[in-house]
């Protein structure tokens, strides 16, 4: 909500009634904790990041080998990043009528902590340059950030790592990656390459990040997985990078892919679409955000819920069934699901491996519940089996999975 105050007059808080100043005050109140104001009317500006004072704080670290020296003003380019973020997951579960104050971030002097971490070994001993490997990367710098930060279990960190390289790449730079993993209801880790951090992509203040979101200048020699062309806009990276950071804390926060709206959802591709939420002129374009069933399970976790029963520690149980075969060519499958929990069921997603995608969820309720389903399935390929899991969460922020493998069978030939 915009709000523009054309009386240019000076007010006197003395000649106003005290009823009325106190609206006054609620709305000028509820206007900041919805968006901060930006001097350029073409841009729609997050609010920076503020301390929430929740119990479940994200961790910020910038992870720096030997053999390099840090970004100039790391942590406020880290913020400002972050402030893009937050902003999407707190506006789209709103928007979903959750109950929400969005992420909180660990806090210092009023400004989010970053840590500075000092590696002792170089950069191509995570990376493996030139042969790099993400799942190295991942391996290798994890227990660092243990040993700095604390068990993973008990603490969700989001990382950026100075590790890429700075020579030709097919996308982007050499060695950059994203992953993001949930250990806990109270932690996992999300790890992104650093090269976002760039100046040519990340800004040290809300204004100047969104006049980047609007600069199509192409960037000599790169080509941005969004874009796919050589010389992609500046746009496009800034988009990639940003978009990914909040797709892989999705991830940490137990969230599987969602494909099922490839240009809106986070948990898709639609992070690549990131700055229609900022720029006025896609106002008429879906927002990009999460999925009705994913939101549900955000809403839920210990990082974004409201009033969330922190001394529940007992995951859900489930039970998924289905047929033990189909024929090659079936589009859809019944399963049946049981869930029960010993306080709160919140909801269930169903994920299908092969097409590394949630293909339904549904809402829980009470502390049993059991839905039948009827599930899209892809079955004209070379897999042998249809591979589905269903996750189920409660209202406490607990998780857990059941599998089930349905065999695919050859149709019967007619005889000759």
């Amino acid at each position: 909500m915009d709000i523009e105050n054309n009386d240019s007059r000076p007010l006197c808080v003395l000649c106003v009634p005290a009823e009325t100043m106190r609206c006054l005050i609620c709305l000028l109140l509820a206007t900041c904790a919805l968006t901060a104001a930006s001097a350029d009317d073409r841009f729609i500006a997050p609010a920076p990041l503020r301390d929430l004072g929740k119990a479940h704080k994200i961790h910020l670290v910038y992870f720096v080998p030997s053999d390099r020296q840090p970004m100039t003003n790391y942590a406020e380019k880290i913020s400002v990043l972050l402030a893009f973020v937050s902003d999407v997951y707190r506006r789209d579960l709103q928007s979903k009528n959750y109950d929400t104050r969005g992420l909180d971030f660990d806090f210092e002097n009023g400004q989010p902590r970053v840590r500075l971490l000092r590696s002792t070994n170089p950069a191509a001993y995570y990376s493996g340059d030139p042969n790099f490997d993400s799942n190295r990367q991942w391996s290798r710098i994890v227990p660092e950030l243990e040993r700095a930060i604390g068990s993973p279990n008990t603490n969700l960190i989001v990382a950026f790592v100075e590790t890429y390289s700075y020579g030709p790449a097919k996308w982007e730079w050499p060695g950059g990656f994203g992953l993001g993993v949930r250990w806990s209801p109270n932690g996992g880790i999300g790890m992104f390459s650093s090269w976002i951090l760039r100046d040519e992509f990340c800004a040290t203040n809300i204004d100047e990040q969104l006049k980047l979101f609007a600069d199509a200048t192409p960037i000599a020699g790169r080509i941005a997985l969004g874009h796919g062309k050589m010389n992609s806009p500046r746009f496009e990276f800034i988009e990639n990078g940003f978009g990914a950071v909040a797709h892989e804390i999705g991830h940490a926060l137990g969230l599987p892919h969602d494909l099922r709206n490839e240009a809106s959802y986070v948990m898709g591709n639609g992070f690549r679409n990131l700055r229609v939420n900022y720029l006025r002129e896609f106002a008429k374009r879906p927002r990009v955000g999460f999925s009705p069933d994913d939101a549900r399970f955000l809403a839920c976790t210990r990082f974004l819920g409201e009033r969330i029963d922190e001394s529940d520690n007992t995951p859900p149980k489930a039970k998924l069934e289905g047929p033990a075969s189909i024929t090659r060519g079936a589009t859809n499958v019944m399963l049946k699901v049981e869930a029960t929990d010993n306080q709160a069921l919140a909801g269930l997603l169903v994920f299908d491996e092969q097409r590394d995608s949630v293909v339904i969820g549904s809402e829980l309720n009470g502390t049993n519940d059991t839905r039948t389903l009827s599930v899209k399935i892809n079955t004209t390929g070379t897999n042998e089996a249809v591979a589905l899991r269903v996750i189920v969460s409660d209202r406490s922020g607990n998780q857990t999975i059941a599998e089930a493998s349905i065999v695919i069978k050859e149709e019967a030939k007619p005889a000759q």
